[in-house]
C-alpha cells in the first residue's frame, strides 16, 4: 500500500536533513505534523465542548486551522516570536518566564511540537510548570527530537557562547538541551498525572511515511 499524506492526500514525500520521506512534498508537512493530527483526532474530541482552553506553542500551519474550527475562541496560540506564525496571529509569549502569567489550572489542553528543546533551563522545572497551568483532568500533549534512549539528556545550551557548540552538543545551533532516556523516565513517574500511549501504531506511521519507532507524541493526563 502506497503512503500517503493524512493531511493532503499526497503520496509524494521528500528527505529532508537526511530522513527519508521526511516532508510532504505537496503540503510540506513533517513527519511530526502526520503523526500530531493523529494524536489529536484520538484524543481532543474530548476536551471540544465549547467551554475548553487550549494553548498552542509554535502553532503549525499544518494544525492550525484543524484546532481553530475545533476549539474557537477558547484555542490560544503564542510564540517567542509570533511573527513566524502569521496565519495564527500567536500572542508573544517567552518560556520560561512567560509560565507565571498564566494561573493554575488555566487550561484544558497545551499542545507544543518541538518547543521544549527551546526553553532555557531545565525539563523538569518546564514540565512541572505546564502541569501547573493545566485544569485537572486536562491533557497536554507534545513532542521533542528523540529523544535519544541511549543516553542522558544533556542541558545547559543557554550558556553555550557560539552557536557551533550548541550543534555539536545538541544537533541543532538553537536548542538548549538534547532530551534522552531519563526525560521518559521522569514523565512516566511525574506526580499529579500519568502518560498514556499515543495511540500510533508502526503499521500507521508507515502509511502516512514515517519511520516506524519514530516521532513518539507524549500525552500527559493531568489526574482529576
Amino acid at each position: 500500500m502506497q503512503a500517503e499524506c493524512n493531511i493532503c492526500g499526497s503520496s509524494d514525500f521528500l528527505a529532508y536533513r537526511g530522513r527519508p520521506n521526511e516532508v510532504c512534498a505537496d503540503c510540506g508537512a513533517k513527519a511530526r505534523h502526520r503523526v500530531g493530527i493523529d494524536v489529536y483526532e484520538r484524543f481532543l474530541p474530548l476536551y471540544a465542548t465549547g467551554q475548553c482552553r487550549v494553548l498552542h506553542l509554535a502553532p503549525e500551519r499544518f494544525l492550525h486551522a484543524w484546532l481553530q474550527e475545533m476549539f474557537g475562541a477558547g484555542y490560544v496560540t503564542a510564540d517567542a516570536e509570533p511573527e513566524r506564525y502569521p496565519h495564527a496571529a500567536a500572542l508573544r509569549l517567552l518560556l520560561p518566564g512567560g509560565f507565571q502569567i498564566f494561573p493554575h489550572g488555566y487550561f484544558d489542553v497545551i499542545l507544543h511540537n518541538h518547543v521544549l528543546e527551546h526553553i532555557p533551563g531545565s525539563y523538569k522545572e518546564h514540565l512541572n510548570a505546564f502541569a501547573r497551568v493545566l485544569a485537572p483532568g486536562g491533557m497536554m500533549i507534545f513532542s521533542v527530537p528523540g529523544p535519544y534512549m541511549d543516553r542522558e539528556t544533556r542541558e545547559g545550551g543557554e550558556f553555550f557562547k557560539t552557536d557551533a557548540e550548541r550543534l555539536e552538543a545538541f544537533l541543532q545551533e538553537d536548542h538548549f538541551k538534547l532530551l534522552g532516556a531519563d526525560f521518559v523516565e521522569y514523565l512516566e513517574d511525574m506526580p499529579g498525572g500519568s502518560l498514556l500511549d499515543d495511540g500510533v501504531t508502526d503499521a500507521r506511521r508507515a502509511s502516512i511515511a514515517v519511520r516506524p519507532g519514530k516521532v513518539r507524541f507524549f500525552v500527559w493526563r493531568k489526574d482529576g
